[in-house]
């Protein structure tokens, strides 16, 4: 293969300069205080081996992780709604209707039923007396998972007495032999006392032991209360306040044609609005598609919710609301020779070479394009060796 001439532009104003200077030096022997010019500095980068990526961006936005709106679950009057900004744990009131405490349990499971009577079981008597364990109440021995019990009750939704067969009620008092689950619990003697010591030191009344439908609401966990849906006076059964969980994160709607192309645990760079960057992770991928309308009169475009999580906790700590830009990776190139893009030098003939430093202007293939490198290959190029770039 022949060699390639690399041909170098020299200006009109550079002759002009390099005539300057010999003029300088022609009368340097008359002069002989005649300040020299220093020589130029020129800015030098190594040729280094890594991985290239390019990415694209999309806007998000720093908020509390699931916000949802929470409803009442009994009719009644609001009578107290936390202030927004609060944490609600567990034991701890939620709201009140008609002055009596709605508290937060923790669990998967709703309450779905009065609970009144000892020898009921369910998922629901497990909730009930998980949380009261974790605060702090004896609740007595479990029926251990597998153990065959009798059940007040008869058969079918919530163990609540099942119809006859002429469609009237079956008597109070009906039971049945069932099996323990591991998501059962039995409503025991000693757990319905359990209730009425902790419904004392709630201030209820009356402290019977009685779970009525309503004293509790069940959550995931801890929440942190937002802007109030209801006001005092109102009824309880409808939407009463915003709440989230405690921690941020960022949230981004991208393209729906884009979600194949991201999976859960994928870092990600996050711009914050102080123009730091800080490092995150997906970590959800929303299944459904929501349509939003495009710029002007374009089309509608359909989007899914991606929900990422910020490495150091720290960098949003101190931002209630605000956009950010997240960087999602694109192609990745890895093991590659790499240059500050300062450094690629555009060749009169077409392509681009590199100023090896104190050495010749040579060709070089330019790849993938990242975070201000680029990936190079060509003759001599090797880890290590340093080109001229821009300072």
């Amino acid at each position: 293969m022949g060699k390639r001439t690399l041909t170098v532009v020299v200006t009109a104003g550079v002759m002009a300069l390099g005539g300057a200077a010999y003029a300088v030096q022609s009368r340097a022997g008359s002069e002989p205080d005649a300040v020299r010019p220093s020589p130029a500095t020129v800015a030098t980068a190594d040729v280094v081996r890594t991985d290239l990526s390019d990415y694209w961006t999309e806007t998000g936005t720093v908020g509390y992780r699931r916000q949802r709106t929470l409803r009442g679950i009994t009719p009644g009057v609001i009578t107290w709604l936390p202030k927004p900004g609060r944490t609600v744990a567990r034991g701890d009131v939620l709201y009140r209707v008609g002055d009596r405490p709605v508290m937060l349990f923790y669990g998967s499971s709703p309450m779905f039923r009065d609970i009144t009577t000892v020898g009921m079981l369910g998922r629901d008597v497990r909730v009930l007396a998980d949380n009261l364990q974790a605060l702090g109440y004896r609740i007595g021995k479990q029926p251990a998972a597998g153990t065959t019990v009798t059940v007040q009750g008869a058969p079918g939704s919530g163990d609540t007495p099942a119809p006859s067969a002429s469609g009237a009620p079956a008597p109070a008092g009906t039971s049945y032999r069932t099996v323990v689950t591991a998501q059962d619990a039995v409503f025991t003697a000693t757990l319905k006392d359990a209730v009425k010591r902790w419904q004392t030191a709630q201030g209820v009344r009356p402290a019977d032991g009685t779970l009525t439908l309503g004293d509790v609401m069940v959550l995931s966990g801890a929440v942190r209360v937002g802007a109030a849906a209801a006001q005092l006076g109102d009824d309880a059964t409808g939407n009463l306040m915003a709440v989230s969980d405690q921690a941020k994160v960022v949230t981004a709607d991208i393209d729906a044609s884009r979600a194949d192309d991201l999976k859960a645990g994928q870092k990600v760079r996050i711009v914050l609005p102080d123009s730091t960057t800080t490092g995150g992770a997906v970590t959800s991928v929303s299944g459904n598609v929501q349509t939003t309308a495009g710029d002007g009169a374009g089309p509608e475009s359909p989007k899914v919710r991606v929900v990422i999580t910020v490495d150091n906790a720290s960098a949003i700590t101190n931002i209630s609301s605000a956009d950010v830009e997240v960087r999602f990776a694109g192609t990745t190139r890895r093991d590659v020779l790499a240059v500050p893009v300062g450094a690629l030098l555009a060749l009169s003939g077409g392509g681009y070479g590199v100023q090896i430093s104190g050495g010749a202007l040579t060709a070089v293939t330019v790849g993938l394009f990242a975070d201000g490198m680029v990936e190079i290959t060509g003759a001599g190029i090797e880890a290590g060796t340093k080109v001229v770039t821009t300072s």
